[in-house]
């Protein structure tokens, strides 16, 4: 996986207006599903898949306690790291800023919270006929919103701060039942 190969953003890449990238150092996606299962008296239980589930996912990795472009004097980016990536500018975030960026993004109608990993733009067609499409490369795209955050002092380097985030979504796009 390329360096900083996981995005975070408040849209999709090309209509965000906030667009993070992260050093990541361990990322997973986690379904949970809810069949049910129905008891019969002297007999085989009755076992009923609905369809439902519930993605998760966690990332962590390692974040500067202070932006490290200090040439960068962008309004709202102030000394933040920039990648070009997909044709798009991200920047790489301190704590304070990612912290706040987490804590104050509240998904709804207004925002679009998408964590996107690895490469998501190549898309193989499953049916012509109907159009539908997936990532094919291992890469993919989720709404999510988050549930949790943690940040922790490195020991010996309290220069970085460790951050683990826990995040609810949905599933991949491009699944489809």
């Amino acid at each position: 996986m390329a360096e900083l190969a996981v995005l975070l953003r408040d849209g999709t890449n090309a209509g965000a207006t906030i667009r993070l990238a992260l050093k990541v150092e361990q990322f997973s996606v986690g379904i949970s599903k809810t069949p049910i299962q129905v008891p019969v008296p002297r007999g085989t239980p009755i076992l009923m898949d609905l369809g439902s589930s519930r993605p998760s996912i966690t990332m962590s990795g390692v974040v500067d306690n202070i932006g490290q472009d200090t040439s960068n004097t962008t309004s709202n980016f102030w000394h933040m790291e920039t990648k070009t990536i997909q044709g798009q500018t991200y920047y790489v975030p301190y704590k304070n800023y990612l912290e706040n960026k987490l804590i104050t993004w509240v998904t709804g109608s207004s925002v679009d919270l998408q964590v996107e990993i690895g490469d998501a733009s190549v898309y193989e067609t499953t049916s012509p006929a109907l159009g539908s499409s997936y990532p094919a490369t291992g890469g993919g795209i989720y709404k999510v919103a988050v549930q949790q955050a943690q940040f922790a002092v490195m020991p010996a380097q309290e220069d970085r701060w460790t951050f683990n985030v826990q995040f609810v979504g949905a599933l991949r796009e491009g699944i489809s039942f």
